[in-house]
C-alpha cells in the first residue's frame, strides 16, 4: 500500500522504459519553473517536482514520508485532547511540503513561458502564489492567510478584465443624512409653529381677562 498523498508515489504504470523517458524529458523540460518556484515559493514549500499522479489539476501538495497529510493535520487539529504547544505536533504539521506540478496542464504551460520570458514578472509571482494556495486548499490543507489569497484573486480578476489595478471603488452617495437633516428641519418647524400657536393663546387669554375685569367692577 502506498499513501497517495505522499510524497515518492509509485504507480505500476509508470515504470515502463516509455514513461520513465516521457517523464525525464519532461522534468528536464521544466527545470528552470521548478527550481523558480522553488526560490520563490521557498518559505512555503521544501521544493517543486514534475508530477507523476496529477491528470487534471495543475498541482498538487504533498506530504513528506514524515508529514502529515491534510486529512490527518485536520484529524489532529479536532483532538479534544490536542496541547497548544505540543511539540510532536508542531514537529509533524511544520514539515514542508512538496508541490507537484503538472507538466500537461495549460496553465503550468503559459506560467513556464512568463518565466523563460521574465522572472520578475508579477504576473507570474502571484499566479505561482495563487497556485499553491489552491494546491493547499485541493490537498486537504489549512490556508493561513485566507485575506492574502483573496487579494490576490481580485488582483488576477482585474488583471483578466483590463481593469487598472488602482483604480478605486465609486463611492456611494448619501442619502441618509440628508433625508435625517430634512426630518430635523421638518420637525424643528412643526415645533417652532407649535410654540408660535401657544404664544398666541396665552395673548389672547390674558386680553380677554383684562376685558373681564372691569366689567366685575362696575
Amino acid at each position: 500500500f502506498q499513501n497517495v498523498a505522499k510524497d515518492g508515489l509509485s504507480l505500476s504504470d509508470d515504470s515502463s522504459e516509455a514513461a520513465k523517458k516521457v517523464h525525464e524529458e519532461a522534468v528536464e523540460e521544466f527545470e528552470p519553473l521548478t527550481k523558480w518556484m522553488g526560490d520563490n515559493l521557498k518559505d512555503e514549500i521544501e521544493k517543486a517536482v514534475v508530477s507523476q499522479r496529477l491528470s487534471d489539476s495543475p498541482c498538487a501538495l504533498v506530504a513528506s514520508s514524515y508529514g502529515w497529510s491534510g486529512n490527518m493535520e485536520r484529524i489532529q487539529r479536532a483532538q479534544t485532547y490536542a496541547k497548544a504547544n505540543d511539540a510532536s505536533q508542531g514537529f509533524y504539521s511544520g514539515q514542508k511540503k512538496t508541490l507537484e506540478i503538472n507538466p500537461r496542464h495549460p496553465l503550468i504551460k503559459e506560467l513556464k513561458a512568463r518565466v523563460e520570458a521574465n522572472e520578475e514578472d508579477e504576473t507570474a509571482k502571484d499566479l505561482a502564489i495563487v497556485m499553491f494556495e489552491t494546491a493547499v486548499l485541493r490537498s486537504g490543507y489549512i490556508l493561513p492567510d485566507s485575506s492574502g489569497f483573496a487579494n490576490r484573486i481580485d488582483r488576477m480578476l482585474r488583471l483578466s478584465m483590463d481593469i487598472s489595478l488602482d483604480e478605486k471603488v465609486e463611492e456611494e452617495p448619501v442619502f441618509e443624512e440628508e433625508e435625517e437633516a430634512a426630518g430635523e428641519e421638518d420637525d424643528e418647524e412643526e415645533v417652532n409653529a407649535d410654540d408660535d400657536d401657544d404664544d398666541a393663546a396665552n395673548a389672547a387669554q390674558d386680553d380677554t381677562q383684562e376685558e373681564t375685569v372691569p366689567h366685575e367692577e362696575l
